[in-house]
């Protein structure tokens, strides 16, 4: 895959989808972004083409994968905890549009929460099964729909978990556990989310795995 190659970002609207599209421009890929407002992304760059469109309409995705050589979904609905469907049939759409043709790349933004910690993590374990999952079940079960698409995909996948997302500066470091647990994972800027997942699209030994990440 070209160094350069255009890039396809769901959720370009969101905290990190600004920064993955300001992150990817300013590495020299040109980027597709979709939004349903467009204005809202604020930004203005000869190598930006900005779609307009739903991620829950039929058709947005497709005009939003042409050309593209790697598609990054960064699709949340931050901490709200009413029931979704954004992210199941999101994906589902993106899913389709992609097997019309190219890309076969795909990087999908995740939590790690879905996957409890250890009891043997009492701090952790107490977070995730008291608060987190009580209180955000209904997101949770969309996220892990989309996860099961995704892992079904005839795609070159991979499911990035973050821990609590902040606003933070990137700093470069962090830590990963792929295909496995990532004990501590309590939170991670979004600046250094979004140059991890940048890092990613060429980065052949992470298809069809699961990574944890947090500081």
């Amino acid at each position: 895959m070209s160094p350069a190659c255009r890039l396809a970002v769901l959720g370009s609207t969101g905290g990190t989808g600004r920064l993955l599209v300001a992150g990817a421009l300013r590495r020299g890929h040109p980027v597709s972004a979709l939004a349903r407002r467009p204005d809202e992304l604020a930004i203005r760059h000869p190598g930006l083409r900005t779609v307009a469109g739903d991620v829950l309409a039929a058709g947005s995705c497709e005009q939003l994968v042409a050309g593209a050589g790697a598609v990054i979904s960064a699709l949340g609905i931050g901490m709200h905890r009413h029931a979704t469907t954004v992210y199941s049939a999101g994906t589902g759409n993106l899913l389709r549009a992609m097997a019309a043709g190219m890309p076969r790349r795909l990087i999908v933004v995740s939590t790690a929460a879905l996957q409890p910690p250890s009891p043997r993590r009492p701090a952790e374990w107490l977070v995730s099964q008291l608060l987190l999952h009580p209180l955000l079940r209904k997101p949770y079960a969309d996220m892990a729909a989309m996860e099961r698409l995704v892992r079904h995909s005839q795609t070159d996948w991979t499911i990035v978990r973050p821990g609590r997302l902040t606003d933070g500066p990137a700093t470069g470091k962090f830590r990963t556990a792929v295909d496995a647990k990532l004990p501590g994972c309590w939170s991670i800027s979004r600046a250094d989310l979004s140059e991890y997942l940048l890092d990613l699209v060429s980065d052949s030994t992470s298809f069809g795995r699961v990574v944890e990440i947090a500081r």
